[in-house]
């Protein structure tokens, strides 16, 4: 109860700074939409070249291509596709099965097949595409299949929700792209963080703290509370923002927002700990903007390894001991375990060490 209500008294000080709470907002809300926006502007085109392999033995298989304007590197042949790829005429190969048509037209969603060999994520615009016209043909199916609907064109004349099943329980596109964004922007943010523990030495907040029966740990606790909150409200206010705008479903909620807090608790957690080591608000901040963008890079390499063959297996690897690893790998696969045992294994390890002689750290300078 000690904890919590310094956590309070904490919170009530933070959320007085209008500025910093529509900065929390505006600047992950803008970023999110203009990628989003982005990625869909001008038609479907992604920039890259890509080749598609068809199987299908119905005819939806033609008909998303038409709907993604794709006229190129069309072949009824899987081997001719691959050729391009290993002579590296196109960046991936997209193989639509035989039973493309017939699970589409049982509600089911269809697995595509990808081969690449691009290093980055080029093709991430013409996937979520495709994925988005895959959903819109299933809810046409759907809605005729249960009389909902007589006509096609009568889709567009109401807003409508289908259930859709799925293959796995990987996320939307839409959503993993929101989700992602928002775990990179709180832990790229965890630098203002350290600026308020510093902030609060300099004033003498927390050496007037330490004079109370209040322990080392329990100050830092409600201070990690206090920033917790405020941080997990607004992320999960432009999830749901982002959700009015771009229209996605917020599928297995539940593991979305335990990897929130997770994301935010070790961003807390680290920046304690870095301040503990530096004491310096410029050396902090370039410390948790170096680590975010770095181990950015690394998670992403650790998730799709074959999209890397030249980097060394020693890197790739090195990706897996990075939070954004465990995070993005819970939100595709709509997974818990063990990716949170890592995370709260990690976390509880940067915790203990930020929070070593705090006394000490509070009196000196």
């Amino acid at each position: 109860m000690k904890i919590l209500r310094l956590s309070f008294v904490n919170y009530k000080r933070m959320v007085k700074d209008k500025g910093k709470l529509l900065m929390m907002l505006i600047v992950p809300l803008l970023v999110i939409l203009g990628v989003s926006f982005t990625a869909n502007m001008g038609g479907y085109s992604t920039g890259v070249n890509i080749a598609f392999s068809i199987e299908d033995k119905g005819g939806y298989a033609k008909e998303l291509l038409e709907s993604l304007n794709i006229e190129d590197n069309i072949f009824y042949n899987r081997e001719e596709a691959m050729e391009l790829l290993e002579d590296n005429e196109v960046v991936a190969v997209y193989t639509l099965p035989k039973n493309f048509t017939e699970k589409i037209k049982n509600g089911e969603k269809p697995d595509i097949g990808a081969f690449k060999r691009e290093e980055g994520n080029t093709t991430l615009p013409m996937e979520m595409n495709i994925e988005k016209e895959i959903n819109k043909k299933l809810k046409e199916e759907v809605l005729l299949k249960n009389d909902i609907i007589k006509d096609k064109k009568e889709l567009y004349k109401f807003n409508t929700k289908t259930q859709i099943k799925r293959d796995n329980k990987e996320a939307n596109g839409d959503l993993f792209l929101v989700v992602f964004m928002i775990i990179y922007f709180t832990i790229l943010s965890s630098n203002s963080i350290g600026d308020e523990i510093v902030l609060m030495k300099r004033q003498k907040i927390l050496s007037r703290a330490m004079t109370t029966a209040n322990k080392g740990y329990e100050i830092m606790g409600s201070l990690c509370l206090a920033i917790l909150f405020l941080q997990v409200s607004m992320n999960l206010l432009v999830l749901f923002i982002g959700k009015l705008i771009l229209k996605y479903p917020i599928i297995d909620f539940h593991i979305i927002f335990i990897n929130i807090v997770l994301a935010s608790l070790f961003s807390i957690t680290f920046t304690i700990f870095l301040t503990r080591i530096f004491e310096e608000q410029g050396v902090v901040s370039l410390g948790t903007v170096i680590f975010s963008v770095g181990s950015l890079f690394l998670s992403l390499i650790a998730l799709d390894g074959d999209l890397y063959p030249k980097v060394p297996m020693v890197i790739k690897n090195l990706g897996k001991f990075v939070p954004q690893y465990w995070l993005l790998d819970s939100i595709e696969k709509s997974k818990l375990f063990p990716n949170t045992i890592v995370l709260l294994l990690m976390i509880l390890a940067l915790f203990t060490a930020g929070n070593f002689k705090f006394r000490d750290f509070v009196n000196r300078g």
